[in-house]
């Protein structure tokens, strides 16, 4: 497959991060030398120095042998003219980054696919969606499906309060017989562990579970958590990805919604009439006294810096809120966040670039797990491989690894140790990085 990248800033970077291990002809295309001289050193892909938009900068990239080219600069307009250019040029299939949401929310005043972009990608709606998923069980801290919901994976801290505290693996899943559900990986500070029947539950452990559709809510009774209702939820922020925020939550939730910005706050009572619009600092504590902070059941804090968002979130802590969700673009400050106590992190560019590589990516690598340094594989059973018709645990299968789930005819399994694989099976694997190859030949 032929992939022409246009854009080097984080979306772009991390795309083709994910790309590289698996693709080899990568054209990344950007206007900022030193962008390029950072991608050749760091993943050794082409690179072209000039305008996406240029009919000859795509040339000279093979625009007209591309099997996709996906357009994800900051700059919108760019971003639809580069696919549209690129599509009359020959590209296959074109996606482009937006961040207007008129073309998403109305596609009957103009489908730009009749005009040559087959996909639109928008961080701010992929955000959105992330925290609507999160506030439906606030008691996780994350949540995506697997093949349309045929699989589930949760992440959950481990509270206080929980009977696993100190029990190994093996232990607490004897206490639990119905095994509806399998513990892919455990985040302990910095680190990341691929458990086993011997490995001890310790206070704050982050845990991911995979489960099926019928079974996700097992696992709040295995942890001893207790999910609650969301009711009351205070944004703060009031940027494009705030108000899109607040303007969906709106339909569920009772919103009310923080900016510093006077004029700000006067376009978004205007547009957004049914969300309380407050004018002040999110960070500052006697205005959040007097809009009565402690009365709300979540906080979503997507102001343009993180820290403030980190900051407002510990704030909110203080008063009582049970669900803190920040919007964090400094990756760097993600595992620091988790432990001052945040709950939810949301990385839009991350998210971005997660939901692009799952979507044009038929055998699956993708880590979408902040601050988790776990490879999360799809891999589909070829017919004469190692891992063909045989139990999950005769594979001797390498430490580091576990099998988690498979989708078998359309329908969602959890491997437990007995089930046997069968050829064509698409098997969900959590895998430290150094085991990701080992791991692979078992399927090939």
């Amino acid at each position: 497959m032929k992939i022409i990248l246009a854009g080097d800033g984080e979306v772009g970077f991390y795309l083709a991060k994910l790309l590289e291990e698996e693709y080899q002809d990568i054209t990344l295309i950007d206007t900022q030398q030193d962008k390029l001289e950072h991608v050749e050193k760091e993943l050794g892909i082409a690179t072209i120095l000039g305008d996406s938009t240029s009919y000859k900068v795509l040339i000279e990239a093979g625009i007209a042998h591309a099997d996709l080219l996906i357009a994800v600069t900051s700059n919108e307009s760019v971003n639809i003219t580069t696919c549209l250019i690129g599509k009359k040029l020959g590209a296959k299939y074109t996606i482009a980054r937006i961040n207007n949401m008129e073309y998403l929310i109305d596609k009957k005043t103009l489908d730009l696919k009749k005009l040559g972009i087959d996909d639109l990608i928008s961080p701010e709606s992929l955000a959105c969606r992330e925290i609507k998923h999160i506030l439906k069980s606030p008691v996780l801290t994350e949540t995506f499906d697997i093949h349309e919901g045929m699989l589930n994976i949760k992440g959950m801290f481990i509270d206080h309060n929980s009977p696993l505290i100190n029990k190994t693996l093996g232990e607490a899943t004897r206490d639990f017989p119905e095994k509806n559900f399998i513990i892919a990986a455990i985040r302990r500070g910095n680190g990341t562990i691929i458990p086993k029947g011997d490995t001890i539950f310790k206070k704050g452990d982050h845990i991911y579970f995979v489960t099926t559709r019928v079974d996700a809510d097992c696992v709040f009774q295995f942890t001893g958590n207790q999910n609650y209702e969301i009711k009351n939820v205070l944004v703060v922020g009031g940027s494009r990805t705030g108000k899109y925020i607040a303007l969906k939550l709106s339909e569920q939730y009772n919103i009310k919604l923080i900016d510093k910005s006077l004029e700000k706050c006067n376009y978004l009572a205007k547009n957004i009439p049914q969300v309380h619009i407050v004018c002040g600092d999110g960070t500052d504590i006697k205005l959040l006294e007097t809009e009565k902070i402690y009365d709300y059941d979540a906080i979503i804090s997507v102001t343009g810096n993180s820290e403030t968002n980190i900051f407002t979130c510990l704030i909110a802590k203080e008063f009582g809120v049970k669900k803190t969700i920040a919007l964090v673009e400094n990756i760097g400050l993600f595992d620091y966040s988790h432990r001052l106590g945040i709950d939810t992190l949301i990385n839009k560019k991350l998210a971005a670039s997660n939901f692009i590589f799952r979507k044009i990516h038929k055998s699956v690598t993708f880590s979408h797990l902040y601050g988790v340094n776990a490879e999360i594989l799809e891999l589909s059973v070829k017919k004469n491989s190692k891992a063909s018709k045989r139990p999950i645990s005769e594979l001797g299968f390498p430490e580091g690894a576990v099998i988690s789930g498979i989708i078998r005819n359309g329908q969602g399994y959890l491997a437990h140790g007995d089930l046997q694989l069968q050829d064509n099976d698409k098997v969900l694997i959590f895998s430290l990085p150094d085991n990701s190859k080992l791991v692979k030949s078992f399927f090939n």
